[in-house]
């Protein structure tokens, strides 16, 4: 290829791109000035509202404009550019290229005028070839700037600034409205009326059967007085309340409602009020499923959600609903959903206390639309009530006799005696008693009856009975704990002695209560001596008087009757004790001659208001008489009785104080982890109680009128001191051997004394016990006597 065809092609380059940028800039141009001729058209419309014909030459003109212009700035430099039309030729090319490189100047203008006449001789040729070369380097197509179209961007500026300051300050349909008027030319429009009337709601949403308020404003140059709304082929009136402002209220609408609005032959477009269906509760229904324990018949509640239910019960829910999606039940911490089944809905649960809580019902559009608040009271299954009453029996310490009630709310399933070692509790033995499963009982029990019970231990009991709350694992409570220990034989011996000198101490009070007695009988004597008829007042302390009597001979009854049964229950083993027998004897005679006594006073009672005044006197008489031969006797008696008791309480002593040697000399002989100096201030401890108890049995012998010759070894009580001191000290020490021989010396001792007591007791006993015997028959005697009279006693 020649270097002149090259030349042409860049040519060619360059007019392509010279169309080019002539169709950029006929494009921008087109759009600004086309724009701004539609704007103008619009805002001509807008203002003038034109009849259809003044609208129909103005549509076709601005086709016609926009035509020109699309034919002016697309069509020629397209068609050019596609070479559907000639353009500007290679010289006119060539010129305008020679102006914007001025080293070209007119070098390319001169060889393509040289190459016209290229065939006239070959050195012209050559000279075409040489000046093309020079050329050849230079970019033609630069000679066209894109850039510079730029300066035409702001003509399209202005129709777009325009639109946007129109519409931002104008009416926001103020071109859409005139452009359809101006497209639809043929049509005729009326002008805007004077006002418009604005819809004031958020949304034309109502809720199902609630009443939604229409709120309405009017805009525009005139303000109507009054307004309507049409539905349902219906006019209403519309409620102003201010001007300009009306209101009117849909009442409970059920479905869609079309309306419009109207005012001064102005009518709105068509409106829709969209009603909202509501989630309701159509039925409600609570079905309660008391746990079995409480023996209670399950129940369905209607309508309510409200009860007071046993704790545990089992509550089911059930809902029948309408234009629902889901029900929730909601307390302060959680929510429930409910199961559907057809707009059936339920739930299920336990309840263990108050439960506050709301049913909701809630669809697409409306969230927990009803809402009823309910409260479950719940009744706390309580533990089952226990009271025991408990009561010593007088003659035996080693009986207890017990009263027990036990109640539950809903019934009670077992009943026990639990005992243990006093502080080993997790050793506790469980008694079984027989129960009736009802809401109340009651039990009688005497303890420690059958119980394997091991001597000289502490034990503490109690009674316990348990409810039918399976819920909470039978729940149960318990009675007080009570302590009882069950006494070793000698034991038991001393608490008989005890009681023995209580009981005593009880008939020594009598005695002065008698002696007391006999003062009203002296002063009531003296008061109907002195009057010859007795009036109401005297009649009235006769009558106290018998009372009071009666109440001493029933005294005296039950005091011979504890005595009898100390005296039986006192050393049982001994069955060849005289003067033993003969006190038994005599206090069951004397039981039964107080019987008879007794008799003599009920029938003096009933016939007082009949008795004549002397019979009256001599009755009282002799009945003082035979008080003070009573006193005089049961001073004997007491005397007798503590004699008795001080002798046993002497041999009783005797004996614990050997068995105390015993145990002494056995510690000595214990292997040297069990002979402690505790085991040995143990023993020590035991003396001393020997000795205070000693004490006492001296004192007592001192109160009797005619002390006894108690046996007395000061000296054998020091030498068991020292020597069991010395052991104590020794043990201390670690000096075992030594601690032996003073424990054992102790021991011999202890054992020497005891015996020594015994056989002075014993042979004292004898020197005496048939003089006391006579001494209790002449008492028991008198007091016959005193009971029955002189006549009756040798019938008895």
């Amino acid at each position: 290829m020649s270097t002149f065809n090259i030349i042409q092609q860049k040519l060619e380059k360059f007019i392509k791109k010279f169309y080019t940028n002539e169709l950029i800039k006929g494009a921008i141009l087109f759009f600004a000035i086309g724009l701004l001729y539609l704007l103008l058209t619009l805002l001509v419309e807008y203002f003038l509202w034109l009849s259809p014909l003044g609208r129909t030459i103005l549509f076709w003109v601005f086709i016609a404009v926009e035509i020109t212009l699309f034919i002016r700035f697309i069509a020629f430099p397209l068609a050019k550019l596609l070479k559907f039309q000639n353009g500007i030729s290679h010289e006119e090319a060539s010129a305008i290229i020679g102006n914007h490189f001025p080293n070209v100047s007119d070098k390319l203008l001169n060889v393509i005028q040289l190459n016209r006449n290229q065939h006239e001789s070959e050195l012209l040729a050559a000279s075409i070839d040489q000046k093309a070369s020079e050329l050849q380097p230079i970019p033609f197509q630069t000679a066209v700037d894109f850039k510079k179209n730029a300066k035409y961007l702001k003509y399209a500026a202005i129709p777009v600034l325009i639109f946007i300051v129109i519409s931002l300050l104008g009416e926001n349909d103020l071109f859409s409205s005139s452009y359809e008027r101006v497209v639809n030319y043929d049509t005729a429009y009326e002008p805007p009326a004077p006002f418009s009337f604005v819809v004031l709601n958020d949304n034309l949403s109502a809720i199902e059967s609630k009443n939604y308020t229409l709120k309405i404003r009017t805009e525009g140059t005139v303000i109507p007085q009054n307004a309507s709304i049409e539905f349902n082929n219906e006019t209403y009136y519309l409620q102003q309340t201010a001007p300009g402002l009306f209101e009117y209220t849909f009442s409970q609408p059920l479905e869609p409602i079309d309306f419009k609005l109207k005012a001064n032959k102005v009518q709105s477009r068509n409106y829709t009020l969209d009603v909202v269906k509501t989630p309701s509760l159509m039925g409600f229904e609570m079905i309660l499923n008391y746990p079995s324990y409480t023996g209670k018949q399950d129940e369905t509640l209607k309508s309510t959600g409200n009860a007071t239910i046993p704790e545990g019960t089992e509550v089911t829910w059930q809902v029948a609903t309408k234009n629902t999606q889901q029900v929730n039940l909601k307390t302060a911490d959680s929510i429930y959903g409910f199961a559907e089944e057809k707009q059936q809905f339920n739930f299920q649960k336990k309840i263990y206390s108050k439960l506050d809580y709301a049913i909701t019902t809630s669809n697409e559009n409306l969230k927990d639309y009803e809402n009823l608040s309910f409260t479950l009271g719940v009744i706390k299954d309580e533990y089952p009530e226990i009271d025991v009453q408990s009561k010593q029996d007088s003659t035996d310490t080693q009986l207890v006799y017990f009263l027990g009630r036990v109640s539950d709310d809903y019934g009670l399933t077992k009943l026990r005696l639990v005992y243990y070692p006093t502080g080993q509790e997790e050793n506790a033995k469980k008694e079984p008693l027989s129960l009736n499963k009802s809401n109340f009982d009651q039990f009688v029990y005497t303890f420690p009856g059958q119980l394997p019970l091991e001597e000289g231990v502490a034990y503490d009991y109690y009674f316990e009975v348990f409810d039918n709350d399976a819920i909470h694992n039978f729940k149960s409570s318990k009675s007080g704990v009570y302590s009882f220990k069950k006494l070793t034989d000698n034991e038991l011996q001393n608490e008989q002695l005890k009681q023995q000198d209580a009981n005593v101490k009880d008939l020594g009070k009598t005695l002065e209560k008698m002696k007391e007695q006999d003062k009203s009988l002296e002063e009531l004597s003296k008061t109907q001596k002195e009057k010859k008829e007795l009036n109401w007042n005297d009649k009235k302390k006769l009558e106290n008087f018998i009372k009071r009597q009666k109440q001493q001979e029933q005294m005296m009854k039950n005091f011979s009757k504890e005595m009898k049964e100390n005296l039986e229950n006192f050393q049982p083993e001994e069955k060849n004790d005289p003067f033993k027998e003969q006190l038994e004897d005599r206090l069951q005679e004397n039981e039964e001659r107080l019987e008879e006594n007794e008799k003599l006073l009920d029938e003096l009672e009933k016939l007082q208001d009949k008795i004549q005044k002397e019979d009256l006197t001599e009755k009282l008489e002799k009945l003082a008489k035979q008080n003070k031969n009573r006193e005089k006797n049961l001073e004997q008696l007491v005397e007798l009785t503590k004699r008795y008791y001080v002798t046993k309480k002497a041999e009783k002593l005797a004996e614990d104080l050997y068995k105390l040697g015993e145990e002494q000399e056995n510690l000595s002989k214990a292997p040297e982890e069990e002979n402690t100096k505790e085991a040995q201030e143990e023993l020590n401890k035991k003396f001393e109680e020997y000795k205070e108890d000693k004490r006492q049995l001296e004192k007592d012998n001192e109160d009797l009128k005619e002390p006894m010759d108690l046996p007395k070894d000061e000296i054998g009580e020091k030498v068991v001191d020292k020597e069991q001191q010395n052991a104590s000290e020794k043990l201390e020490q670690q000096q075992k051997q030594d601690a032996q021989k003073s424990q054992q010396k102790a021991g011999e001792k202890m054992k020497e004394m005891g015996k020594q007591m015994q056989m002075q007791m014993q042979a004292g006993q004898m020197e005496t016990i048939e003089e006391d015997v006579k001494m209790l028959r002449q008492i028991l005697d008198n007091l016959i006597v005193f009971s029955f009279g002189q006549e009756d006693y040798g019938r008895v």
